[in-house]
């Protein structure tokens, strides 16, 4: 058959990558909910991801947007465009497996038949085509994914959140990874865990994957019918709609994210039939509340969204530098970089000094939180660069400054440094001590605070309790972004998830614990 020039020039355009939208509207057919078979027009999200794909990508989902089905039709162009391809597509369980394959044998038998390549092989697992090109579907399961293949194509990796041993298995995966080939990890959260370090390094520009997220407020196009259907419902029974002016903090917020009233009509009978939390699990918002729903974290979420919604409204800023004008030197050339606060000591007021320190190596950071009396925190200052006998300093300056205020350290890393120069070299005599016993069982007081499984606990939960009950004032987005990712793990192990920092909780958690102690050392 004769190829007109027109269409010669169509098809050397859907050819080119960087068309690859437009070569699946063009050929790919998909079952739509209405069970009818259309061409495969890609909505605007399915268009995003598509278009933004780079060679390794990491996809954090919150509800069925149909990237599953893109990256099938993905592979499908891949394997003719390219000769000689292998796609691998990897599912979580045999049910999903299945899944996948059956939407796989639908749009390549939806192909033209003068586009469709030969078949070879057509089974459960794998369609093999007569130009040297494959899709293999297989389930994640003990073994090694891919041992023995080269995938030159696309390798689409499904729910990797519930894989056993996931890291182990992407490393096979990314062995087999050909240079020209495009890994596409995939996944709702399920807890603190390695896919939740994966997506956040890759958010932070920490490792070599792309992220993406679409929350539930997008692809409002699919739902259509759903949501028109809730509205109906909603009026039914309220005998109106919702208007903006009933909507709560919450709401409000969503707005901001692009949320229309029809869609809040929907998520308030979602609400109303499964509960705040189980909605928050199922459909978040953000990529942050997609992992602390689905995670053991050990601050009340709900709480910590309020005080920050709080603190946003209220347009809470550390003072500006040039308000305050009896700064030390040392503390000045840190302002606004390391060094924050809230308020202005106070004369004859009582502070809480909590101290969290690090080798100053450029890993953890060395924080120092202050509090008042009356329980609110009034400075903040972290850094991760500053070795022990400098950050010594600045705690001899910031307890000077805030009237000589207790300094609770904790002995851990540098810990016993700092003590040490803060009490010997700086005479700094105000602070925290701790019994301990010696080699004869004679009990002695140490300077500094003794963090072990039993005191962590007990100064962890102290702070939940003083925080959840409003006894305590926080003004750190810092320390309370830190809280929704405070976790404790199945063996009771409680600390920052993955690679995420407990530094600031930590120091939270010293200067309440020289609070709660009443202990306080005039010099």
């Amino acid at each position: 058959m004769a190829i007109s020039k027109h269409n010669a020039k169509k098809l050397k355009y859907l050819w080119q990558d960087g068309h690859e939208v437009d070569w699946i509207g063009a050929f790919v057919k998909i079952v739509n909910k209405d069970t009818k078979t259309v061409p495969f027009i890609l909505t605007e999200e399915q268009k995003q991801f598509v278009e933004g794909l780079e060679k390794f990508n990491i996809v954090l989902k919150s509800r069925q947007l149909g990237l599953s089905v893109c990256t099938v039709a993905l592979s499908i162009r891949q394997c003719i465009v390219y000769p000689n391809s292998c796609c691998l597509l990897v599912s979580h369980d045999q049910k999903s497996c299945n899944a996948i394959f059956d939407k796989l044998k639908q749009q390549f038998n939806s192909l033209p038949s003068w586009l469709k390549p030969k078949e070879i092989a057509n089974n459960r697992q794998e369609i093999k085509m007569a130009n040297g090109s494959k899709i293999t579907c297989v389930c994640a399961g003990n073994k090694d994914v891919a041992r023995g293949e080269t995938i030159s194509g696309i390798c689409h990796i499904s729910e990797f959140a519930f894989w056993k041993m996931s890291e182990k298995q992407l490393n096979s995966i990314t062995q087999a990874l050909a240079p020209e080939g495009k890994l596409i990890i995939e996944s709702t959260a399920c807890g603190l865990n390695y896919f939740h370090d994966l997506y956040f390094q890759a958010k932070n520009n920490e490792n070599s994957y792309k992220s993406f997220f679409f929350n539930w407020i997008n692809g409002s196009t699919l739902f259509k019918k759903d949501y028109e259907k809730a509205v109906e419902i909603y009026k039914s029974k309220n005998n109106k709609l919702l208007t903006i002016n009933e909507l709560d903090d919450e709401e409000k917020e969503l707005v901001k994210l692009g949320a229309t009233i029809e869609q809040l009509m929907w998520r308030r009978l979602k609400v109303a039939s499964s509960g705040l939390d189980a909605f928050h699990s199922e459909y978040p918002a953000t990529d942050l509340e997609a992992f602390i729903s689905t995670g053991s974290n050990v601050f009340n979420n709900k709480k910590i969204d309020e005080v920050e919604r709080a603190i946003k409204t209220n347009k809470i800023k550390h003072i500006p530098k040039e308000n305050i004008t009896d700064l030390p030197l040392i503390l000045k050339n840190h302002y606004g970089r390391s060094f924050f606060m809230w308020q202005i000591p106070k004369v004859e007021e009582r502070y809480y000094i909590g101290i969290d320190s690090s080798e100053g190596v450029g890993q953890d950071f060395t924080v120092i939180e202050v509090f008042n009396k009356d329980g609110e925190q009034v400075s903040e200052f972290y850094n991760n660069k500053l070795k022990p006998y400098e950050m010594a300093d600045i705690i001899d300056a910031i307890g000077r400054y805030y009237c000589k205020g207790i300094c609770t350290v904790e002995t851990a890393s540098g810990g016993h440094s700092i003590i040490e120069r803060l009490r010997y070299n700086l005479k700094y005599m105000n602070m925290t001590k701790y019994k301990s016993y010696d080699e004869f069982n004679k009990m002695q007081w140490r300077l500094g605070f003794d963090t072990n499984s039993k005191t962590k606990g007990i100064i962890i939960n102290d702070f939940i309790e003083m925080f959840e009950k409003g006894q305590i004032k926080i003004n750190s987005i810092r320390l309370l972004n830190e809280m929704k990712v405070f976790a404790i793990d199945d063996n009771g192990k409680m600390g920052a998830s993955g690679s995420n920092h407990d530094d600031s909780v930590m120091s939270t958690a010293l200067a309440l614990a020289g609070l709660k102690n009443g202990f306080y050392y005039t010099f």
